[in-house]
């Protein structure tokens, strides 16, 4: 299913159009050129927002730990989105995504952020085994609080580099096996601008990473998708990090996937859309919202 947002160009006027700019211009300067302006982005946007319990350990890496972070106590037990973060493989920090988990409670989800190891000290598939294992602790976490957490399927939702984790996880069904889950424990996933094609490594961030990783065992698009849960595949038109032809590709082979491409956007601005003051694009925060009110809907919050 196809769907591209013209919100700036039909349904916005001048002056949202010029905010619209801004906001992917913020971005730029406040995602692409470092951690720390990331840092400065979401205090900006999420202040002093703190996770209700910080640092779990998933593993006995000083990386494998998760913040959790609970919608208000009428909207418990919550349905649990899982936020996967992006950076390449090789950089990240579970802190600085405040804003996401702001922006999910307010939906009424508890929202959990893994750290993972990364490039230098580990390669492909360090990562996703990482992921696998928050998932399969988080699981178990929800089962020992069910005043907390739903004892239910989850959502996994991640931006770039965070997206293909949350994909490949799926994809390739050993991940969940391995940690004793079925493929219907996922209802579904949320990619933003995420890589799922990429073979060659033609980048020195993907050379990193997979190093001389078979594309069979590393690529999305080449994994057997037939018991994949429904996929929501976000990517802007202008993204020249990760070229919308991953989402398209992916969501063409993929059984049940809506692809949104969204006008006058790039890489991170997927990802600032989730943000609250002046960043906010309904564009992808409408079809995301209505996304998780179909496959994992919460309660509502009074």
């Amino acid at each position: 299913m196809f769907f591209s947002f013209r919100s700036t160009k039909q349904h916005e006027n001048g002056l949202r159009r010029f905010f619209g700019v801004t906001a992917n211009s913020l971005l730029a300067l406040f995602v692409l050129t470092g951690c720390d302006k990331l840092g400065a982005y979401n205090t900006w946007q999420a202040g002093g927002y703190e996770p209700d319990f910080n640092g779990l350990s998933y593993g006995h890496d000083i990386r494998q730990v998760v913040d959790l972070y609970l919608p208000n106590r009428t909207a418990r037990p919550a349905p649990l989105l899982i936020w996967l973060y992006g950076g390449s493989w090789d950089s990240g920090d579970r802190a600085k995504y405040a804003f996401i988990a702001k922006r999910f409670n307010q939906l009424g989800y508890a929202v959990a952020i893994p750290d993972y190891r990364l490039f230098p000290n580990v390669r492909f598939p360090a990562f996703l085994e990482d992921t696998a294992s928050a998932i399969g602790f988080l699981s178990h976490y929800a089962a020992q609080n069910p005043d907390q957490l739903q004892q239910s399927p989850v959502i996994l939702a991640g931006h770039s580099a965070g997206a293909y984790n949350a994909v490949q996880v799926v994809a390739d069904q050993n991940y969940l096996k391995s940690v004793g889950l079925p493929p219907s424990h996922i209802a579904g996933v949320i990619g933003l601008s995420g890589p799922y094609d990429f073979y060659p490594y033609d980048v020195r961030a993907t050379q990193n990473a997979f190093g001389d990783t078979p594309p069979e065992r590393s690529q999305p698009v080449a994994m057997d998708l037939s018991s994949m849960p429904p996929l929501l595949l976000i990517t802007g038109n202008r993204d020249q990090t990760v070229f919308p032809r991953n989402s398209r590709k992916l969501a063409d082979l993929a059984p049940d996937a809506i692809y949104v491409e969204i006008e006058d956007t790039g890489h991170a601005g997927t990802l600032i859309a989730l943000g609250f003051y002046l960043t906010t694009n309904k564009s992808v925060l409408d079809p995301v919202e209505q996304f998780l009110r179909d496959k994992l809907p919460s309660l509502p919050q009074r």
